[in-house]
């Protein structure tokens, strides 16, 4: 057999041989610190996956506990109402007459017509202001033509208090501005200043003669709740009903339409549903990491967890506490401590009987706030999960320093073996020529 060999007259194949001990010496070590970093992270995995579920059902907790969930209100208003609304669960259940008197506007001006965009105007200083905004703008002579003042409002403005537009008709281009925002508080007032004079054709600031021509007046949108009048600078009012929101659509003097404020089971019926999900998510999620397959023999990364199996313990005591409530809104318990929400079973329990709703989900001793307390246990940042969390960041970073140690052993083990087996190599050179010696002194004889 053809050998490589670093010795020179022994025909020993010293790199191989030397490899193969190393080898056999790491082999067990190695072995051991592949297993316990294959554990490690596959527990590493499996907490990050509870983690993962145990923030789903915190969150679909949270929700429930919510009195905006519990008290949820739904505000329905007659067809071609003029408006639209919203409540919150602030609002109270009730019935409200409501007419659109006037809707908000925003103030719009046109300037007297000009032969095109590019004809001049006139520079000077304007000083615009539109409710609480006041804007200074500058035109110097070489921007001031209708178009350059358009720029430069523009400029000053950046889309608060005031726009400015051109529009060109038969009779000539305009100037058009107009405010931001509605209502008679917001209505624009223009002066001009200095220049050459030009841009006093801007100027609006009545009763004073003015050539500016006003396109649409700045006025507050009005509406009767109940009789009662209330002016706004918006389409929008929230403040009139309390927990109720007013979108103005349509002016319609003297016609009323009904705005009833009712309770909104749907908003806790889809938070249920949500609970559930995140339920049985976390339950499965604890069993697929500690389950043990006796066909396979094979153990999943967390079974036996002394951690794991204390959550589950307690999660599922809390809900066996609270079986009749549960039941009575059409929640039940399957025998692997899933649930099952039946929707016509929950609305029909809501109501029948709505203080269990309160019993479970808002009271401070009721399942809720029960398993939001555990759940911050396990999860906060000082929690049971944070604590397994450094235990493993700690066994990773062992393992590390053991691999790091075993490969400066083997390379030292390497070292020696190589540096024995040289010598090996060198006294079996002199006594293969010591052999040769004999040999030839005893031919000689």
């Amino acid at each position: 057999m053809s050998i490589t060999s670093t010795g020179i007259g022994s025909g020993l194949d010293v790199a191989s041989l030397v490899q193969q001990l190393v080898a056999a010496d790491r082999a067990p070590t190695a072995n051991r610190i592949d297993a316990l970093e294959s554990k490690t992270k596959a527990q590493i995995s499996a907490f990050g996956a509870l983690r993962s579920a145990f923030d789903s059902l915190r969150t679909a907790i949270g929700k429930l506990r919510s009195g905006d969930t519990v008290d949820a209100r739904k505000a329905t208003v007659q067809s071609d109402a003029g408006f639209t609304a919203s409540a919150t669960a602030k609002a109270a259940v009730g019935t409200y007459s409501v007419e659109v008197l006037a809707r908000a506007s925003a103030h719009k001006l046109a300037s007297q017509a000009y032969a095109a965009a590019d004809t001049s105007v006139g520079n000077g200083h304007l000083t615009i202001t539109s409710g609480e905004t006041t804007l200074e703008v500058d035109i110097d002579a070489e921007h001031a033509t209708l178009q350059g003042v358009r720029d430069a409002i523009n400029k000053a403005a950046q889309g608060k208090g005031v726009t400015a537009t051109i529009v060109t008709a038969d009779d000539g281009a305009r100037l058009v501005l107009s405010a931001t925002a509605t209502g008679a508080d917001n209505a624009l007032a223009i002066a001009a200043s200095g220049g050459d004079g030009g841009l006093s054709a801007l100027a609006y600031a009545p009763p004073a003669a003015t050539t500016m021509t006003q396109l649409q007046a700045a006025t507050d949108a009005k509406v009767k709740v109940d009789g009662f009048v209330r002016s706004s600078a918006s389409d929008t009012i929230g403040d009139m009903i309390e927990g109720v929101t007013l979108t103005l659509t349509e002016a319609e003097p003297g016609t009323v339409k009904q705005l009833t404020v009712a309770t909104d089971p749907s908003v806790l019926r889809s938070a249920a549903k949500s609970f559930v999900s995140s339920w049985n998510s976390a339950i499965n999620a604890m069993a697929s990491t500690t389950k043990y397959d006796p066909a396979t023999k094979v153990a999943a990364a967390l079974n036996g967890d002394a951690l794991v199996r204390g959550v589950a313990r307690d999660l599922r005591g809390q809900l066996g506490d609270s079986v009749a409530d549960l039941k009575a809104l059409g929640i039940t318990i399957d025998t692997n401590g899933t649930l099952k929400l039946d929707e016509a079973a929950f609305d029909a329990g809501m109501a029948k009987d709505p203080a269990a709703a309160a019993r479970l989900f808002t009271a401070d001793d009721g399942l809720a706030a029960g398993l939001d307390a555990s759940l911050d246990h396990l999860l906060d940042s000082d929690g049971l999960l944070k604590s397994r969390d450094d235990d493993l960041a700690s066994r990773t970073r062992s393992i590390a320093d053991q691999r790091a140690a075993l490969d400066t052993r083997m390379s030292a083990l390497e070292a020696r073996y190589r540096a024995q087996f040289v010598a090996l190599d060198e006294l079996m050179t002199r006594m293969q020529s010591t052999s040769s010696y004999l040999a030839q002194q005893l031919d000689k004889l």
